[in-house]
């Protein structure tokens, strides 16, 4: 394979090796030029990927704070019963559904 290097506006360079090429062209790629192993290539970027990184990198963190909130108040209200000796659901209790901490997690 090829080894590329590709140089951008904000004057990064990185190297790019190609493995296997097919017919199909990325929509992002504008035009090739050259022969061998130096090509220069043109690419061109959606005018609002960026906006679109921050929004998508904003949602994965903020998901992943509220999932990992819910676990951390279900197994509170948990640990609560389990402090108050009840009969723990992998026994066969349910007390838990009368803890509303525990449901604060589940809905949350």
């Amino acid at each position: 394979g090829a080894v590329l290097s590709l140089s951008c506006r904000d004057s990064c360079q990185a190297w790019c090796q190609i493995i296997n090429v097919s017919e199909s062209r990325s929509p992002f790629i504008t035009s090739m030029e050259g022969t061998g192993n130096e090509t220069n290539w043109s690419i061109s970027m959606p005018s609002g990927s960026k906006y679109h990184l921050y929004i998508g990198l904003a949602l994965a963190i903020g998901s992943s704070i509220f999932i990992g909130s819910s676990f951390i108040l279900k197994k509170k209200g948990l640990l609560k019963l389990a402090d108050r000796g009840v009969t723990r659901a992998g026994q066969g209790g349910y007390s838990y559904l009368k803890e509303w901490l525990w449901w604060a997690g589940l809905l949350s």
